[in-house]
Protein backbone atom coordinates (compact mmCIF):
# COMPACT_ATOMS: atom_id res chain seq x y z
CA UNK A 1 0.00 0.00 0.00
CA UNK A 2 3.17 2.48 0.60
CA UNK A 3 3.76 2.54 -2.98
CA UNK A 4 0.21 3.13 -3.97
CA UNK A 5 -0.13 5.94 -1.58
CA UNK A 6 3.31 7.70 -2.68
CA UNK A 7 1.74 7.25 -6.34
CA UNK A 8 -1.65 9.15 -5.65
CA UNK A 9 0.48 11.84 -3.83
CA UNK A 10 3.01 12.25 -6.24
CA UNK A 11 0.37 12.06 -9.34
CA UNK A 12 -2.00 14.30 -7.30
CA UNK A 13 1.23 17.26 -6.87
CA UNK A 14 2.07 16.74 -10.88
CA UNK A 15 -1.67 17.67 -12.14
CA UNK A 16 -1.51 20.71 -10.00
CA UNK A 17 2.26 21.64 -11.12
CA UNK A 18 1.06 20.79 -14.72
CA UNK A 19 -1.90 22.99 -14.36
CA UNK A 20 0.52 26.08 -12.63
CA UNK A 21 2.64 25.40 -16.22
CA UNK A 22 -0.47 25.88 -18.25
CA UNK A 23 -1.63 28.74 -16.92
CA UNK A 24 1.52 30.19 -17.01
CA UNK A 25 2.47 29.62 -20.05
CA UNK A 26 -1.13 30.41 -21.95
CA UNK A 27 -1.99 33.86 -19.89
CA UNK A 28 -0.52 36.95 -20.50
CA UNK A 29 -2.02 39.00 -18.06
CA UNK A 30 -0.02 38.74 -15.35
CA UNK A 31 -2.66 40.30 -12.93
CA UNK A 32 -5.09 37.99 -14.02
CA UNK A 33 -1.99 35.26 -13.35
CA UNK A 34 -1.81 36.88 -9.60
CA UNK A 35 -5.23 37.16 -9.14
CA UNK A 36 -5.36 33.13 -9.99
CA UNK A 37 -2.87 32.20 -7.51
CA UNK A 38 -3.71 34.51 -4.80
CA UNK A 39 -7.18 32.19 -4.73
CA UNK A 40 -5.34 29.26 -5.08
CA UNK A 41 -3.80 30.38 -1.70
CA UNK A 42 -6.92 31.67 0.05
CA UNK A 43 -8.10 27.58 -0.87
CA UNK A 44 -5.24 26.38 1.05
CA UNK A 45 -5.77 28.49 3.97
CA UNK A 46 -9.43 27.58 3.89
CA UNK A 47 -9.17 23.66 3.56
CA UNK A 48 -5.52 22.35 4.20
CA UNK A 49 -5.69 22.77 8.53
CA UNK A 50 -8.64 21.23 9.13
CA UNK A 51 -8.45 18.35 6.04
CA UNK A 52 -5.27 17.32 7.00
CA UNK A 53 -5.64 17.47 11.13
CA UNK A 54 -8.98 15.16 10.43
CA UNK A 55 -7.74 12.24 8.27
CA UNK A 56 -4.80 12.12 10.71
CA UNK A 57 -6.81 12.04 13.63
CA UNK A 58 -8.66 8.97 12.13
CA UNK A 59 -5.41 7.03 12.12
CA UNK A 60 -5.21 7.19 15.91
CA UNK A 61 -6.26 4.54 18.10
CA UNK A 62 -8.56 6.43 19.97
CA UNK A 63 -10.74 6.82 16.78
CA UNK A 64 -12.91 4.10 15.89
CA UNK A 65 -11.29 2.92 13.16
CA UNK A 66 -13.87 3.01 10.22
CA UNK A 67 -14.23 6.91 10.58
CA UNK A 68 -14.85 8.19 7.22
CA UNK A 69 -18.60 8.48 7.07
CA UNK A 70 -18.11 10.92 10.45
CA UNK A 71 -15.25 12.35 8.35
CA UNK A 72 -16.94 13.31 5.15
CA UNK A 73 -19.92 15.17 7.18
CA UNK A 74 -17.14 17.29 9.54
CA UNK A 75 -15.79 18.28 5.77
CA UNK A 76 -19.31 18.70 4.00
CA UNK A 77 -20.00 20.98 7.11
CA UNK A 78 -16.86 23.06 6.79
CA UNK A 79 -16.76 23.25 3.14
CA UNK A 80 -19.83 25.32 3.14
CA UNK A 81 -18.88 27.25 6.04
CA UNK A 82 -15.91 28.30 4.17
CA UNK A 83 -17.82 28.86 0.95
CA UNK A 84 -19.72 31.19 3.07
CA UNK A 85 -17.05 33.14 4.46
CA UNK A 86 -15.20 33.42 1.64
CA UNK A 87 -18.07 34.52 -0.36
CA UNK A 88 -18.83 37.53 2.44
CA UNK A 89 -15.45 38.01 2.80
CA UNK A 90 -15.09 39.36 -1.09
CA UNK A 91 -17.27 42.00 0.04
CA UNK A 92 -15.85 43.03 3.45
CA UNK A 93 -12.00 43.12 1.78
CA UNK A 94 -11.51 46.03 0.13
CA UNK A 95 -8.50 44.41 -2.67
CA UNK A 96 -11.06 41.67 -3.54
CA UNK A 97 -14.08 43.88 -4.05
CA UNK A 98 -12.94 44.22 -7.67
CA UNK A 99 -13.28 40.46 -8.66
CA UNK A 100 -16.86 39.70 -10.42
CA UNK A 101 -19.68 38.16 -9.22
CA UNK A 102 -19.51 34.85 -10.81
CA UNK A 103 -15.59 34.38 -10.17
CA UNK A 104 -16.66 34.93 -6.68
CA UNK A 105 -19.59 32.08 -7.23
CA UNK A 106 -16.98 29.57 -8.93
CA UNK A 107 -14.29 30.35 -5.87
CA UNK A 108 -16.88 29.54 -3.60
CA UNK A 109 -18.78 26.66 -5.19
CA UNK A 110 -15.11 24.73 -5.61
CA UNK A 111 -14.77 25.62 -1.73
CA UNK A 112 -17.69 23.92 -0.40
CA UNK A 113 -16.93 21.04 -2.21
CA UNK A 114 -13.52 20.27 -2.60
CA UNK A 115 -12.66 19.40 1.23
CA UNK A 116 -14.91 16.07 0.54
CA UNK A 117 -13.11 14.76 -2.44
CA UNK A 118 -10.04 14.36 -0.32
CA UNK A 119 -12.07 11.25 1.27
CA UNK A 120 -12.35 9.25 -1.65
CA UNK A 121 -8.26 8.29 -1.74
CA UNK A 122 -8.14 7.52 1.59
CA UNK A 123 -11.05 5.46 1.68
CA UNK A 124 -9.44 3.46 -0.92
CA UNK A 125 -6.12 3.22 0.92
CA UNK A 126 -7.16 2.62 5.00
CA UNK A 127 -9.26 -0.20 3.36
CA UNK A 128 -6.26 -1.81 1.51
CA UNK A 129 -7.38 -0.98 -2.11
CA UNK A 130 -4.58 -0.58 -3.97
CA UNK A 131 -5.34 -0.93 -7.21
CA UNK A 132 -8.41 1.13 -7.29
CA UNK A 133 -6.44 3.72 -5.63
CA UNK A 134 -3.95 3.83 -8.77
CA UNK A 135 -6.72 4.22 -10.60
CA UNK A 136 -8.63 6.84 -8.65
CA UNK A 137 -5.72 8.44 -8.39
CA UNK A 138 -4.96 9.08 -12.34
CA UNK A 139 -8.54 9.47 -13.13
CA UNK A 140 -8.47 12.11 -10.18
CA UNK A 141 -5.44 14.00 -11.37
CA UNK A 142 -6.35 13.99 -15.02
CA UNK A 143 -9.63 15.35 -15.01
CA UNK A 144 -8.68 17.79 -12.27
CA UNK A 145 -5.89 18.66 -14.81
CA UNK A 146 -8.71 18.62 -18.02
CA UNK A 147 -11.03 20.66 -15.96
CA UNK A 148 -9.00 23.41 -14.91
CA UNK A 149 -7.68 24.34 -18.15
CA UNK A 150 -10.68 24.85 -19.66
CA UNK A 151 -9.88 28.27 -20.51
CA UNK A 152 -7.49 26.83 -23.67
CA UNK A 153 -10.55 25.69 -25.40
CA UNK A 154 -13.20 28.30 -23.65
CA UNK A 155 -14.54 30.85 -26.34
CA UNK A 156 -15.20 33.50 -23.80
CA UNK A 157 -11.40 33.94 -23.26
CA UNK A 158 -8.46 33.21 -20.56
CA UNK A 159 -9.97 34.45 -16.76
CA UNK A 160 -9.84 33.11 -13.18
CA UNK A 161 -13.72 32.38 -14.10
CA UNK A 162 -12.84 29.70 -16.43
CA UNK A 163 -10.15 28.00 -14.35
CA UNK A 164 -12.66 27.70 -11.42
CA UNK A 165 -15.61 26.95 -13.02
CA UNK A 166 -13.93 23.78 -14.25
CA UNK A 167 -12.43 23.39 -10.93
CA UNK A 168 -15.79 23.39 -8.81
CA UNK A 169 -17.38 21.23 -11.46
CA UNK A 170 -14.43 18.56 -10.97
CA UNK A 171 -14.86 18.93 -6.92
CA UNK A 172 -18.48 18.75 -7.09
CA UNK A 173 -18.12 15.31 -9.06
CA UNK A 174 -15.17 14.20 -6.57
CA UNK A 175 -17.65 14.61 -3.69
CA UNK A 176 -20.62 12.75 -4.76
CA UNK A 177 -18.46 9.88 -5.65
CA UNK A 178 -16.68 10.24 -2.66
CA UNK A 179 -19.79 9.92 -0.70
CA UNK A 180 -20.85 7.34 -2.28
CA UNK A 181 -18.34 4.76 -1.67
CA UNK A 182 -17.60 5.41 1.38
CA UNK A 183 -21.69 4.65 2.16
CA UNK A 184 -21.17 1.67 0.52
CA UNK A 185 -17.65 0.56 2.26
CA UNK A 186 -18.18 1.24 5.52
CA UNK A 187 -21.76 0.08 5.90
CA UNK A 188 -21.05 -0.64 9.99
CA UNK A 189 -19.96 2.82 10.67
CA UNK A 190 -22.03 5.52 12.83
CA UNK A 191 -21.37 8.73 12.05
CA UNK A 192 -22.44 10.29 15.79
CA UNK A 193 -20.72 8.12 17.80
CA UNK A 194 -17.76 8.47 15.57
CA UNK A 195 -18.33 12.27 15.68
CA UNK A 196 -17.53 13.17 19.32
CA UNK A 197 -13.78 11.42 19.51
CA UNK A 198 -12.66 12.08 15.97
CA UNK A 199 -13.34 15.91 16.67
CA UNK A 200 -11.62 15.59 20.55
CA UNK A 201 -8.29 13.61 19.06
CA UNK A 202 -8.43 16.16 15.90
CA UNK A 203 -8.12 19.65 17.66
CA UNK A 204 -4.92 19.03 18.82
CA UNK A 205 -3.59 18.00 15.24
CA UNK A 206 -5.32 21.06 14.18
CA UNK A 207 -3.51 23.71 15.76
CA UNK A 208 -0.52 22.17 15.16
CA UNK A 209 -0.92 22.27 11.58
CA UNK A 210 -2.77 25.79 11.55
CA UNK A 211 0.46 27.23 13.13
CA UNK A 212 2.99 24.40 11.17
CA UNK A 213 1.56 24.54 7.86
CA UNK A 214 -0.25 27.75 8.10
CA UNK A 215 2.82 30.06 8.24
CA UNK A 216 3.90 28.69 4.55
CA UNK A 217 1.01 30.08 3.14
CA UNK A 218 1.63 33.42 4.83
CA UNK A 219 4.15 33.75 3.45
CA UNK A 220 2.78 34.56 0.68
CA UNK A 221 0.43 36.93 2.29
CA UNK A 222 3.63 38.71 3.08
CA UNK A 223 5.03 38.90 0.34
CA UNK A 224 1.76 40.19 -1.70
CA UNK A 225 1.41 42.66 1.21
CA UNK A 226 4.32 44.51 1.28
CA UNK A 227 6.17 43.63 -1.86
CA UNK A 228 3.48 43.73 -4.65
CA UNK A 229 1.72 41.59 -6.96
CA UNK A 230 4.81 41.20 -8.99
CA UNK A 231 6.96 39.73 -6.55
CA UNK A 232 4.09 37.40 -5.04
CA UNK A 233 3.50 36.02 -8.44
CA UNK A 234 7.09 35.01 -8.50
CA UNK A 235 7.41 34.59 -5.09
CA UNK A 236 4.85 31.53 -5.55
CA UNK A 237 5.93 29.71 -8.37
CA UNK A 238 9.19 29.60 -6.77
CA UNK A 239 8.37 28.70 -3.61
CA UNK A 240 7.53 25.00 -4.42
CA UNK A 241 8.89 22.29 -2.43
CA UNK A 242 10.17 19.53 -4.68
CA UNK A 243 6.94 17.40 -5.26
CA UNK A 244 8.66 13.88 -4.74
CA UNK A 245 10.25 14.45 -1.28
CA UNK A 246 7.57 16.40 0.23
CA UNK A 247 4.87 13.46 -0.81
CA UNK A 248 7.33 10.29 0.09
CA UNK A 249 7.87 11.11 3.21
CA UNK A 250 3.76 11.94 4.01
CA UNK A 251 2.88 9.32 2.40
CA UNK A 252 5.80 7.29 4.24
CA UNK A 253 4.54 8.46 7.62
CA UNK A 254 0.34 8.02 6.84
CA UNK A 255 1.56 4.59 6.08
CA UNK A 256 3.43 3.70 9.01
CA UNK A 257 1.55 5.46 11.59
CA UNK A 258 -1.75 2.92 9.81
CA UNK A 259 0.62 0.07 10.29
CA UNK A 260 1.49 0.72 13.45
CA UNK A 261 -2.51 0.90 14.46
CA UNK A 262 -2.93 -2.46 12.84
CA UNK A 263 -0.07 -4.89 13.07
CA UNK A 264 1.37 -2.83 16.51
CA UNK A 265 4.43 -2.13 14.69
CA UNK A 266 6.37 -0.60 12.04
CA UNK A 267 7.07 -1.70 8.40
CA UNK A 268 10.66 -1.81 7.27
CA UNK A 269 10.84 2.11 8.73
CA UNK A 270 14.75 2.24 8.19
CA UNK A 271 14.36 0.15 4.98
CA UNK A 272 11.46 2.65 3.88
CA UNK A 273 14.22 5.65 4.78
CA UNK A 274 17.09 4.91 2.89
CA UNK A 275 14.70 4.40 -0.17
CA UNK A 276 13.00 7.62 0.04
CA UNK A 277 16.40 9.23 0.56
CA UNK A 278 18.04 7.63 -2.26
CA UNK A 279 14.92 8.69 -4.82
CA UNK A 280 14.66 12.05 -3.93
CA UNK A 281 18.04 13.71 -2.78
CA UNK A 282 20.07 12.62 -5.76
CA UNK A 283 16.87 14.15 -8.31
CA UNK A 284 16.73 17.29 -5.39
CA UNK A 285 20.58 17.97 -6.39
CA UNK A 286 19.86 18.08 -9.97
CA UNK A 287 17.11 20.15 -9.66
CA UNK A 288 19.08 22.94 -7.81
CA UNK A 289 21.92 22.85 -10.16
CA UNK A 290 19.39 23.28 -13.15
CA UNK A 291 16.68 25.21 -11.55
CA UNK A 292 17.52 28.88 -13.43
CA UNK A 293 17.44 26.74 -16.82
CA UNK A 294 14.39 24.65 -15.76
CA UNK A 295 12.43 27.73 -14.75
CA UNK A 296 12.84 30.01 -17.87
CA UNK A 297 12.87 26.96 -20.06
CA UNK A 298 8.74 25.82 -18.32
CA UNK A 299 7.47 28.95 -17.06
CA UNK A 300 8.69 31.22 -19.55
CA UNK A 301 11.61 33.77 -18.81
CA UNK A 302 9.57 36.11 -16.90
CA UNK A 303 9.65 33.63 -14.12
CA UNK A 304 13.77 33.07 -14.14
CA UNK A 305 13.76 35.13 -10.74
CA UNK A 306 11.83 32.65 -8.93
CA UNK A 307 14.40 29.91 -9.47
CA UNK A 308 16.41 31.08 -6.34
CA UNK A 309 13.80 30.96 -4.13
CA UNK A 310 12.95 27.47 -5.28
CA UNK A 311 16.49 26.59 -4.91
CA UNK A 312 16.21 27.58 -1.23
CA UNK A 313 13.05 25.49 -0.53
CA UNK A 314 14.76 22.45 -1.69
CA UNK A 315 16.67 22.52 1.32
CA UNK A 316 12.93 21.89 3.14
CA UNK A 317 13.84 17.90 2.17
CA UNK A 318 16.69 18.23 5.45
CA UNK A 319 14.01 18.34 7.67
CA UNK A 320 11.67 16.26 6.16
CA UNK A 321 13.77 12.88 6.38
CA UNK A 322 13.23 13.16 9.90
CA UNK A 323 10.52 11.62 11.08
CA UNK A 324 9.84 12.20 14.94
CA UNK A 325 6.43 13.19 14.39
CA UNK A 326 5.58 9.48 13.42
CA UNK A 327 6.99 7.99 16.28
CA UNK A 328 5.20 10.39 17.94
CA UNK A 329 1.36 9.98 16.58
CA UNK A 330 2.14 6.64 16.82
CA UNK A 331 2.75 6.36 20.31
CA UNK A 332 -0.23 8.61 21.21
CA UNK A 333 1.80 11.27 21.85
CA UNK A 334 0.45 13.59 19.29
CA UNK A 335 -0.23 16.60 21.57
CA UNK A 336 3.36 17.38 21.78
CA UNK A 337 3.16 18.25 17.93
CA UNK A 338 0.97 21.62 18.83
CA UNK A 339 4.13 23.26 21.14
CA UNK A 340 6.27 22.52 18.30
CA UNK A 341 4.26 24.15 15.69
CA UNK A 342 3.53 26.89 17.85
CA UNK A 343 7.39 27.57 17.50
CA UNK A 344 7.84 26.76 14.33
CA UNK A 345 4.92 29.36 13.54
CA UNK A 346 6.48 31.97 15.77
CA UNK A 347 9.70 31.90 13.82
CA UNK A 348 8.81 31.45 10.29
CA UNK A 349 6.30 34.52 10.66
CA UNK A 350 8.33 36.95 12.38
CA UNK A 351 12.06 35.87 10.49
CA UNK A 352 9.58 36.31 7.40
CA UNK A 353 8.47 39.59 7.90
CA UNK A 354 11.76 40.89 9.52
CA UNK A 355 13.65 39.69 6.99
CA UNK A 356 11.45 40.53 4.16
CA UNK A 357 11.82 44.26 5.24
CA UNK A 358 15.39 43.75 5.76
CA UNK A 359 16.60 41.75 2.51
CA UNK A 360 13.83 41.33 0.11
CA UNK A 361 10.74 38.97 -0.42
CA UNK A 362 13.08 36.19 -1.54
CA UNK A 363 14.62 35.94 2.15
CA UNK A 364 11.19 34.71 2.95
CA UNK A 365 12.21 31.22 1.90
CA UNK A 366 15.51 31.10 4.29
CA UNK A 367 12.88 31.95 7.50
CA UNK A 368 10.69 29.33 6.34
CA UNK A 369 13.60 26.81 5.98
CA UNK A 370 15.02 27.89 9.71
CA UNK A 371 11.80 27.03 11.37
CA UNK A 372 11.17 24.18 10.04
CA UNK A 373 14.95 22.92 11.04
CA UNK A 374 14.19 24.19 14.57
CA UNK A 375 10.32 22.53 14.90
CA UNK A 376 12.19 19.12 13.96
CA UNK A 377 14.78 19.52 16.76
CA UNK A 378 12.10 20.60 18.98
CA UNK A 379 9.98 17.29 18.23
CA UNK A 380 13.44 14.67 18.32
CA UNK A 381 13.95 16.35 21.93
CA UNK A 382 10.44 15.68 22.89
CA UNK A 383 10.53 12.28 20.97
CA UNK A 384 13.75 11.33 22.68
CA UNK A 385 12.06 12.14 26.36
CA UNK A 386 9.23 10.14 25.88
CA UNK A 387 11.02 7.40 23.95
CA UNK A 388 14.15 7.24 24.97
CA UNK A 389 14.31 3.70 23.86
CA UNK A 390 13.10 4.16 19.89
CA UNK A 391 14.07 8.05 19.51
CA UNK A 392 16.70 7.00 17.15
CA UNK A 393 14.59 5.37 15.02
CA UNK A 394 13.64 9.11 13.69
CA UNK A 395 16.99 10.16 12.06
CA UNK A 396 17.50 8.85 8.83
CA UNK A 397 20.38 6.18 8.39
CA UNK A 398 24.17 7.37 7.76
CA UNK A 399 23.87 6.95 3.83
CA UNK A 400 20.89 9.08 3.66
CA UNK A 401 22.42 11.66 6.05
CA UNK A 402 25.71 11.87 3.82
CA UNK A 403 23.11 12.52 0.54
CA UNK A 404 22.07 15.26 2.39
CA UNK A 405 25.84 17.07 3.72
CA UNK A 406 26.12 16.35 -0.52
CA UNK A 407 23.14 18.57 -1.18
CA UNK A 408 23.82 21.16 1.33
CA UNK A 409 27.66 21.90 -0.35
CA UNK A 410 26.29 21.55 -3.32
CA UNK A 411 24.06 24.57 -2.45
CA UNK A 412 26.95 26.24 -0.75
CA UNK A 413 28.88 26.01 -4.21
CA UNK A 414 26.28 27.42 -6.47
CA UNK A 415 25.86 30.36 -3.85
CA UNK A 416 29.34 31.13 -3.88
CA UNK A 417 29.94 31.03 -8.05
CA UNK A 418 27.64 33.86 -8.78
CA UNK A 419 27.19 32.33 -12.47
CA UNK A 420 25.46 29.82 -11.70
CA UNK A 421 22.63 30.95 -9.96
Amino acid sequence: MTSSWQFNQVFRYLSVLLLSVILARNIQDRSALATIELLFLIGSLFSSALVSSVLQAGLLPAVPTQNLKATSMVFLGFGLLSSLLFFLGTFAIPTWNHWSMPLRCSVAAWLACMPLGFVLEHLLFRHQKSGWLRVSSFISGSTYLALGSTFLWWPLGSSGVQVFSGLAIFAFLKALIAIHFVWKIETDSSIWNTIKPLLHQTWPLLLAFVFGMYSMYLDGIWVATWAGASAFLLFSYGAREFPLSQLLANGFSENQVRHFRTHGQFSHFKKEQIRIGYLTIPASIALMVSAPFLFNLVFGSSFAAAAGVFQVYLLLIVPRLFFPQTLLYAYGYSKWALPASIVEWLINVGCSIWWLHLWGWEAVAWATVLAFCIEKLLLLGILRKKSPETWQQAIPPKPVLLLLLLLGFTFLLLRLDLNLV
